[in-house]
């Protein structure tokens, strides 16, 4: 079985891109390609069309509720 899986190199590892359906501790076998220009950017639109968007006046609200803060010991 052969599938494409976009990842990251970081702290000696590779990091997907997107989930990936192996079992913990599968033997894989690793070709690396560097993007090319016009896939890097694709890259990029993809990563940030997936991530949570909120408004900075939302988020303010989050961080000063009470609810969030840390529990003192």
């Amino acid at each position: 079985m052969t599938i494409t899986i976009e990842a990251t190199y970081q702290n000696g590892v590779f990091v997907p891109d997107t989930r990936v359906d192996l079992a913990d501790h599968a033997r894989v076998r690793l070709i690396v390609e560097r993007p090319t220009a016009g896939d890097a950017l694709d890259i990029v639109r993809r990563r940030c069309s997936h991530r949570i968007q909120i408004r900075p006046d939302d988020a303010r609200a989050i961080a000063d509720s009470p609810e969030f803060l840390p529990e003192e010991s």
